[in-house]
């Protein structure tokens, strides 16, 4: 396949996926650095990059000054995930990780807590590309806070405010949990295998993913049944379609990095699309070891009307940092009275990124 009809294959999906949307609009919980956790957007990335092990740590604090007291939203995950059989055999190997998710929310302390175990299967296509094929499978709790709970008959008409000593009408019970299924493709290409910083490459990564494919129920009241029905009650399966690339500038120590990710869920969809300029430094201390290779990536991601997100991610030989701050551009922005969403991240890959060539796979992540 030509490079040209690769990035053209890229540019045209790219299109599609912005030209299609419909009016609708929900923000769930999410990370901006989509980029810096791939065991969340798809199961099928489960060691898909060039190395040996993978470590991320992510932080997202978000939407403060909502809700009573200024209440924030906090969401913490980590992932970790490794390669089997990568020396036994030819043709591919097994990819194996694990991730844990935990995101309290609002007034009432909604939190979610999820464990997720994921298995990949990656096949060589030939020397450029490769397939890969995902399944994941996870335990979810979900809790809230009854105490935080006002009703109608614990309102004091003559003080007109709630008195929560009187005796409610709470049928709720305060966690649920259930099984989690999901699953996905994904495809790689490498245009040049001769050297990591041979800026002159081209690397693309395009994947679908079903998440919830089991649509699993919940609910937190006890007894009380929607008009709507029991449907009302499922999770809804979400889609993913994601890509990003790497192109590199011919005779510079620079790369443009786009991506994209679209989520469906229900009838809500979500966009997050971007670009960094990622520069390079190639040369480490030749006499001490102590000055490493480092690379550092400059640019911005855009969540179709929501916010605008700047990013800065710092590589230092094995190790990276990722900061991004979202800039709420919606009319969410009055809630929040202007305060969007920090959110950091950590990524640790061994053996170090930067000497690694050997492998047929390369880190877009």
């Amino acid at each position: 396949m030509k490079t040209k009809n690769i990035i053209g294959l890229f540019c045209a999906i790219l299109i599609f996926h912005i030209s299609s949307l419909t009016s609708s609009f929900a923000q769930d919980v999410h990370f901006s650095q989509t980029n810096m956790t791939p065991l969340l957007i798809n199961p099928a990335l489960t060691g898909v990059y060039g190395g040996d092990q993978r470590v991320f740590l992510n932080y997202k604090n978000q939407w403060q000054g909502m809700g009573m007291g200024g209440v924030t939203y906090n969401t913490a995950l980590f992932s970790f995930d490794t390669h089997l059989f990568k020396k036994k055999w030819s043709k591919g190997y097994l990819g194996a990780g694990i991730n844990a998710y935990k995101d309290v929310a609002g007034d009432l302390k909604m939190g979610t807590t999820q464990l997720n175990m994921s298995i990949a299967g990656i096949i060589f296509i030939n020397e450029q590309q490769f397939l890969s094929a995902g399944l994941q499978g996870g335990y979810v709790q979900k809790s809230i806070s009854t105490t935080a709970m006002l009703w109608e008959n614990q309102y004091d008409a003559g003080s007109g405010t709630f008195n929560t000593s009187l005796l409610s009408s709470d049928v709720s019970t305060p966690s649920i949990s259930y099984g989690n299924f999901s699953t996905g493709l994904s495809w790689s290409y490498n245009a040049d295998q001769s050297t990591r910083f041979d800026n002159n490459q081209l690397k693309i990564n395009l994947g679908l993913a079903a998440i919830n494919i089991n649509s699993p129920k919940q609910n937190f009241f006890n007894g009380v049944s929607s008009s709507a029905g029991d449907n009302n009650e499922k999770l809804y399966s979400r889609f993913v379609f994601h890509g990003a690339g790497q192109i590199g500038i011919k005779n510079t120590n620079m790369a443009l990095m786009p991506n994209i990710v679209f989520f469906k869920q229900g009838p809500s969809y979500q966009l997050n699309t971007g670009t960094l300029l990622r520069f390079t430094i190639r040369d480490d201390s030749k006499y001490t070891g102590f000055i490493k290779e480092t690379a550092l990536s400059l640019g911005a991601q855009y969540r179709l009307k929501d916010a605008l997100i700047p990013v800065i991610i710092f590589e230092y030989a094995q190790y990276a940092i990722g900061l991004s701050y979202d800039i709420n551009t919606s009319s969410l922005r009055q809630g929040t009275q202007g305060r969007g969403g920090l959110e950091i991240s950590l990524r640790y890959l061994n053996p170090n990124p930067f000497h690694h060539t050997a492998s047929r796979l390369y880190n877009l992540n």
